[in-house]
């Protein structure tokens, strides 16, 4: 089988971090800061579903984890996250300018180091078949401050172990080496610009906007963020 067609006129970023990091918070930023530069861009959010696994599981006081099992928990999570990435990346296809990936099957890999379970065969495969970013950035937080930041929402939990062990998984990913890693300690503004850095460099591997990719008619993006699913 081959890989999905790359669209010439895209510029793929994908952002990485643990939860607290600031990933969505940072990458609506950006978006503003191209739009209001007059580039084309747009969010796509690839979530899995825990943290409203998790609120449905608190009806009876347990997490998600422990009334489903990890295996069953990480099968739902890998369900969501697939379709999202998948619906995201075929959206992506009639797109041009920049498309920020707000987490992406990595992200499940991690969970998977988390919770002992083997990367397995299917994701490993997919993340082979999908267009490969032009750029994947990762927000490296102190858990601490990552604990901080997600009590001050109040709208999930964390432990300060899971956040490190998490932490920890990303940078064990085989591909990890090739991230670029921003540190996320500061301000959503302080971080922003630095995000905002790194992809300014690559701009210029956009095609002209009267190129076409696969025979198909391109649309220009709107400037709404793309579809949420639930975190």
């Amino acid at each position: 089988m081959t890989q999905f067609p790359r669209n010439p006129q895209v510029l793929r970023v994908v952002l990485l971090g643990i939860d607290g990091a600031g990933k969505t918070t940072v990458a609506r930023t950006v978006i503003q800061k191209l739009h209001e530069r007059g580039i084309d861009a747009q969010l796509f959010r690839n979530p899995g579903g825990r943290r409203t696994l998790d609120r449905w599981a608190s009806c009876w006081s347990k997490t998600a984890e422990s009334m489903l099992g990890a295996r069953m928990l990480d099968r739902i999570e890998t369900v969501l996250r697939v379709l999202a990435v998948l619906r995201s990346t075929l959206q992506s296809r009639r797109r041009r300018g920049v498309i920020i990936f707000d987490r992406h099957l990595q992200c499940q890999l991690a969970l998977r180091q988390v919770r002992g379970l083997p990367c397995g065969v299917v994701l490993p495969w997919l993340l082979s078949m999908l267009p490969k970013p032009d750029l994947v950035v990762y927000l490296s937080v102190d858990p601490r401050t990552a604990k901080a930041r997600i009590t001050s929402r109040n709208t999930d939990r964390e432990t300060l172990e899971f956040l490190s062990v998490l932490d920890a998984s990303y940078r064990r990913l085989p591909d990890f080496g090739s991230y670029e890693v921003i540190e996320a300690n500061g301000s959503a503004a302080e971080t922003a610009a630095a995000f905002l850095a790194k992809v300014e460099p690559l701009l210029q591997l956009l095609a002209p906007k009267g190129s076409t990719s696969a025979g198909l008619p391109l649309q220009p993006l709107p400037v709404r963020e793309g579809t949420e699913a639930g975190q």
